[in-house]
């Protein structure tokens, strides 16, 4: 068949060839191959090229699916791909003008499918068998056909019962049975429904010789019964060791169908067996008991099947095997009512005995418990903590109980619980208050250290000024006295020609006296009232420092006096700072400040710095 598909497209390829060859051997396209065979499924990829670089190529025909790039032709032939050949064309164009056109034959094998068997049947097919009810009648349609075509003139289709190629009637069933279809009605009878199951075997031919095999199974039962456990399975045994485990677990089923008993049990150890009959045994040492104890209580499930050929029915049954012991359940100790007070942490320890259970195997639970309460348990000793907030206790000022119970669970389901309270009091805020403490403090150190700098400076100002005062007097009364008694001395003397230079003397040191010295007055005034500031911040540290507050948590913090003290001296402070400033703002007028401060000034620029110290105190951070 192929060699003729290839004999037909000879002549259209030397045609087009012939056509477009006389016309410009130079202008035209390029393709590797012009013959190609593939099988369904294949990727055909292939280049066209053009013998000049201008103009362009066009692909004129093809498959749907087939792509083409400008240079690289593809094409995934289809697995269910039918036709038996195709063309592929392509053009050489210039603008408007055809410069070449060429033609590739590809020619796709056809392998040849197996015709299909379709049934249709008003029976409920679950798990590949068909259930009859024999109350009604049973029907089935069968249709034979190819693959890839509707047209099933040239397939056959045959028929048989129970794998005998010989049986082609029973009992009860019409068959019409036509070239490539068969229609069957069966109305079961008794003897049917006894025998319980058949088959049926129905197979397709077509003319190449390929087959189709397809078989049905029928299961005939008005109801096919669950099988069910003969005595009642319970949800809990005990095993004890050296003494065996036995419970009946076997099962019978109306159908008399046979039975496939399966155990699923976590560990092998002691041997557990569960007999054909559905008896299950279990014998284990104290050591294997030991051994076993991680898997107390021990899940275990039995499960029944049917071992009927098609659809057989389960049943299971799951239960629980625990350890007979003499159990001692869990006790709590120690556990008592508590008081506490905001801000303050809850160390709670109690103690938790069993005599007969790993502790990490206990259960424990605070039924009840603040959000932020915690507690761990290790071996015998469980530790509860919890710090109440300062907005526990409410505005009402009255305490808040919490009631909570303590359930400690042995693995064998034991309980022990004890109810307890613990009742939270309204306590200050200590945190906010040492905050304050500590503000007050610091405000206080630097306004003393301020103080301290301005009083010591001006006390030595005044110091010095005083005694160059007293100097300058003592030289004026002796200049004067000199200048006043000058007429005693001889003419042409030298006593007497210095008696206009003393009295020049006399005039300036009175002079300087008088006025060099007119700020003094000022410095008593300020010296004393920043004196007095500074021992009254010095008295009130030295009465805060008597409460001994060293953190957050100090006992006196919770002091209502100190509490209240700290509330007269913090709003004392307010005062403090705007006398301070006043005092500050009058110390920067005085002479020798103001020069000190220039000279101070000028220094920090030859040094490249911004000047500081107590000349140049910024007063909006006081």
């Amino acid at each position: 068949m192929s060699k003729l598909r290839i004999i037909l497209f000879v002549p259209i390829y030397l045609l087009s060839h012939i056509v477009f060859g006389q016309a410009n051997d130079s202008l035209r396209l390029i393709i590797d191959q012009n013959f190609i065979e593939v099988d369904r499924g294949a990727v055909i990829t292939f280049s066209v090229e053009k013998s000049q670089k201008h103009g362009q190529i066009k692909m004129v025909k093809a498959p749907k699916q087939a792509r083409f790039d400008g240079k690289t032709f593809s094409w995934a032939v289809p697995e269910y791909y039918d036709k038996g050949n195709e063309v592929i064309s392509f053009q050489y164009m210039d603008d408007d003008r055809l410069l070449d056109a060429q033609s590739i034959f590809i020619i796709v094998h056809q392998l040849h499918t197996p015709p299909k068997i379709q049934v249709k049947s008003n029976a409920v097919l679950k798990n590949g068998v068909y259930r009859i009810n024999p109350t009604f009648d049973f029907h089935l349609e069968a249709h034979a056909s190819t693959v890839y075509s509707t047209d099933s003139s040239d397939v056959m289709l045959d028929y048989y019962f129970n794998d005998n190629p010989d049986l082609k009637e029973i009992d009860q069933v019409d068959i019409d049975l036509r070239q490539n279809s068969i229609d069957i009605v069966w109305t079961p009878n008794r003897d049917q429904i006894k025998e319980k199951y058949f088959r049926l075997t129905l197979k397709a031919t077509d003319a190449a010789g390929g087959e189709s095999t397809e078989v049905l199974v029928f299961a005939l039962s008005s109801n096919n019964h669950i099988p069910y456990f003969k005595f009642p399975v319970l949800d809990e045994y005990y095993i004890t060791d050296g003494e065996q485990l036995s419970i009946d677990l076997s099962a019978d089923d109306l159908d008399h169908d046979s039975l496939l008993y399966r155990l699923v049990i976590p560990s092998k150890i002691g041997n557990p067996r569960l007999s054909e009959k559905g008896l299950f045994t279990w014998k284990v040492n104290n050591d294997e008991l030991h051994r076993l104890r991680s898997y107390f209580p021990m899940e275990v499930t039995v499960e029944v099947t049917e071992k009927g050929p098609e659809n057989p029915n389960t049943i299971s049954k799951t239960f629980l095997i625990r350890k007979s012991i003499r159990n001692e359940p869990p006790k709590i100790l120690n556990l008592q009512n508590e008081h506490i007070r905001e801000g303050i942490t809850l160390n709670k320890k109690v103690f938790i005995q069993d005599g007969n259970d790993q502790f990490s195997e206990l259960e424990i639970d605070i039924i009840g418990a603040p959000e932020d309460m915690v507690w761990h348990f290790e071996n015998n000793l469980l530790s509860i903590q919890w710090t109440p907030g300062f907005d526990v206790v409410g505005v009402e000022m009255q305490p808040k109980k919490f009631d909570m119970l303590l359930v400690v669970r042995d693995p064998h389901g034991y309980v022990d619980q004890r109810a307890f309270t613990i009742t939270v009091e309204h306590r200050e805020n200590t945190v906010v208050t040492y905050e304050t403490y500590m503000q007050y403090r610091n405000d206080a150190v630097h306004l003393v250290e301020y103080l301290s700098q301005i009083h010591n400076q001006m006390e030595d100002r005044e110091d010095k000024g005083q005694r160059m005062k007293k100097g300058l007097s003592v030289a004026t009364i002796f200049f004067s006295v000199y200048t006043a008694s000058g007429n005693v001395f001889d003419d042409g003397s030298a006593a007497k020609e210095l008696v206009p230079f003393v009295g020049i003397m006399a005039a300036i040191a009175g002079g300087v006296n008088a006025f060099g010295f007119n700020d003094l007055n000022k410095y008593g005034s300020l010296r004393e009232q920043t004196f007095i500031m500074q021992q009254k911040l010095m008295y009130i540290l030295a009465l805060l420092n008597e409460y001994k507050i060293e953190g957050p948590n100090s006992p006196n913090l919770e002091n209502k006096e100190f509490r209240d003290n700290l509330s007269t001296y913090e709003q004392w402070m307010v005062q403090d700072k705007l006398n301070f400033k006043s005092y500050y703002s009058r110390y920067k007028t005085l002479n020798y400040v103001k020069k000190a401060t220039q000279k101070a000034r000028r220094k920090a620029m030859e040094e490249g710095r911004e000047p500081e110290g107590l000349l140049f105190l910024d007063l909006t951070k006081i």
